[in-house]
């Protein structure tokens, strides 16, 4: 039997998310945390990563080779956009303790709104491919 390592990868940041695993379809269990072990026969093996919001997933097609480890390593594609939503976070809080002058306030407005529009519309374009995959084998055969 080989050996089948998922990881999630997360910046310092953030949080344990629990996700979806299926591996050829059907339903595995729910990663609740950041690594998933499992005794899995040699062959190929489709697996996906689905988040507890059913729309965004990816797929990634493995090789497992007889006595060996196959790390999984996936992370998703949010990190720009996670920076920019803390930046309008912050900017959002501090509009609420200082006044800002007429313009400014109507291209806070738009910025906030444009990218939040723009966000949207990149999250429904990658909602299949939402994750990223690495692989690595280790072999462990004597």
């Amino acid at each position: 039997m080989s050996q089948l390592s998922i990881i999630q990868k997360r910046g310092k940041m953030s949080i344990a998310i629990p996700h979806k695993l299926f591996i050829d379809g059907r339903f595995v269990g729910i990663m609740k945390d950041s690594r998933v072990t499992l005794e899995i026969p040699m062959g190929q093996y489709c697996i996906t990563i689905q988040s507890m919001i059913p729309y965004f997933s990816a797929s990634h097609t493995v090789d497992v080779l007889p006595h060996s480890n196959l790390v999984l390593t996936f992370s998703d594609r949010e990190k720009w956009w996670d920076a920019l939503f803390m930046l309008d976070i912050i900017l959002w809080i501090a509009k609420r303790f200082l006044y800002l002058a007429a313009p400014w306030t109507w291209v806070y407005e738009i910025f906030t709104n444009g990218y939040f529009i723009l966000w949207i519309a990149y999250e429904w374009r990658i909602r299949d491919r939402y994750f990223k995959f690495d692989t690595q084998t280790i072999n462990n055969s004597l």
